[in-house]
């Protein structure tokens, strides 16, 4: 996953995250709302009905002022309190429309208050007309205690029916307050749980980017000053990694070019490539490297039957031999692998980033076939062959003397095999 990918996930995890929260905080919020909005709703249907009863015993109190004075002025509260118990009842039944069992209790406390109204406006209109049969008829209704019995019943039933309505109120205030309390709970770990994502972001970030431009910057420096870059390790896949290993190759290249500069110490007098002094460290540096993607070949070249060849022509064609053999090999590896003269007539190709076993196959063949030609040294013309043996790391190993030892029997296999050819090192558990 490339690290443009890496952020952009991290970031929108981090955002679904801050959208998720906000959301549960939004719809447990409009929870509680509703939850507040049902505590309201009962305390209003309570309220309503003290109201109700309050405004019946109103027009009772009314009525029995008048039936004891006779004075109109006790029929204005009268009448005043037989409009707001119509009105408040009307505000009960349709705060609990949706409760069939409060409204079956609406409706015996409706049956009571009609029977209630009834008997007081019974009793205003015999008083109202003013007759001594009409006071005393008026009275036998008051005696008769039919009108307490109606109240008692209308008491008895508001009760029970406000004792119901308050279970409610304290089972809906409960649950508002649990809500309330799960919101603050819910929000006091999100803080954390976001200081601790932004916290993760920081690091990872400054770990995935800034860290290894650091390390980056640092050796570009150490190049500027014409030091060799320090090793550097990285396993991530993404543009930071390539760029590490492309920077890595890129050093590495520079540093082959600079060491090129002091040919006298490091190269082979007679064939101009590298010498086996350079081999050792090279070849250590360059183990540490490789890795199952990036393999690394060791190629131990022999020419065939040399010092027959120096015997019948002498040494300055030998000599001559040396250098073309050295030239044909350079020029058909790649730029940056490396051609060392091991000794004598032997040569060793240290080939770099190799993906996969395949491509050495192309390698040496393209070697061989420069090799089919002739070598024409004035009126002499020699054909020269290889024997060539070649080990893989970190295949085979990654010691660099086993690494040399494993090639050199691979060559000595080639040689016994076809006095022209090449072998590639393989034990019981590997294959060509």
């Amino acid at each position: 996953m490339s690290l443009r990918a890496k952020f952009i996930l991290l970031l929108s995890t981090i955002f679904c995250v801050v959208v998720a929260n906000t959301f549960i905080i939004y719809a447990l919020d409009k929870q509680g709302q509703a939850k507040l909005e049902a505590v309201i709703h009962t305390h209003n249907v309570l309220d309503e009905s003290e109201k109700l009863y309050n405004q019946i015993t109103s027009a009772e109190t009314g009525q029995r002022g008048y039936l004891l004075t006779q004075d109109l002025n006790y029929l204005e509260p009268y009448y005043s309190a037989l409009e707001q118990v119509k009105k408040h009842f009307l505000a009960v039944n349709r705060l609990t429309l949706s409760n069939p069992e409060q409204q079956n209790t609406l409706a015996l406390i409706d049956e009571l208050v009609n029977k209630k109204l009834a008997e007081l406006a019974l009793t205003v209109t015999l008083v109202m007309q003013g007759t001594p049969y009409a006071l005393e008829e008026a009275k036998a209704i008051v005696l008769t205690d039919e009108g307490k019995q109606y109240m008692d019943q209308i008491r008895w039933h508001i009760l029970q029916f406000q004792n119901t309505e308050k279970a409610k109120l304290e089972q809906q205030n409960a649950e508002y307050q649990r809500n309330r309390l799960f919101i603050t709970r819910f929000v006091t770990l999100q803080i954390p749980l976001i200081v601790i994502l932004l916290v993760f972001c920081a690091f990872y970030i400054n770990s995935k980017l800034f860290k290894p431009m650091k390390i980056l910057i640092k050796n570009t420096k150490q190049l500027e000053k014409g030091m060799p870059a320090k090793m550097m390790t990285i396993n991530s896949h993404d543009e930071i990694g390539y760029l590490f290993k492309r920077f890595i190759r890129m050093s590495n290249i520079i540093n082959k070019r600079a060491s090129k500069l002091n040919f006298q110490v490091s190269h082979d007098h007679l064939t101009g490539v590298l010498n086996r002094t350079e081999l050792e460290p090279a070849l250590k540096h360059a183990t540490s490297l490789c890795s199952e993607d990036n393999k690394l070949a060791v190629i131990f070249i022999d020419i065939n039957k040399f010092k027959q060849l120096n015997d019948n022509y002498g040494h300055l064609i030998g000599d001559l031999v040396l250098k073309e053999t050295a030239k044909r090999v350079t020029s058909s590896v790649r730029a940056d692998d490396d051609v060392y003269r091991y000794g004598g007539d032997e040569f060793v190709i240290v080939a770099h980033n190799i993906a996969k076993r395949c491509y050495i196959n192309a390698m040496l063949n393209h070697l061989m076939e420069r090799f089919d030609s002739p070598f024409i040294f004035e009126q002499h013309t020699v054909t020269v062959s290889l024997s060539i043996g070649v080990a893989l790391a970190p295949d085979h190993s990654q010691d660099p003397q086993k690494l040399l030892k494993l090639a050199d029997q691979a060559m000595y296999q080639a040689k016994q095999a076809s006095k022209n050819g090449y072998h590639l090192y393989q034990n019981s558990t590997q294959e060509d």
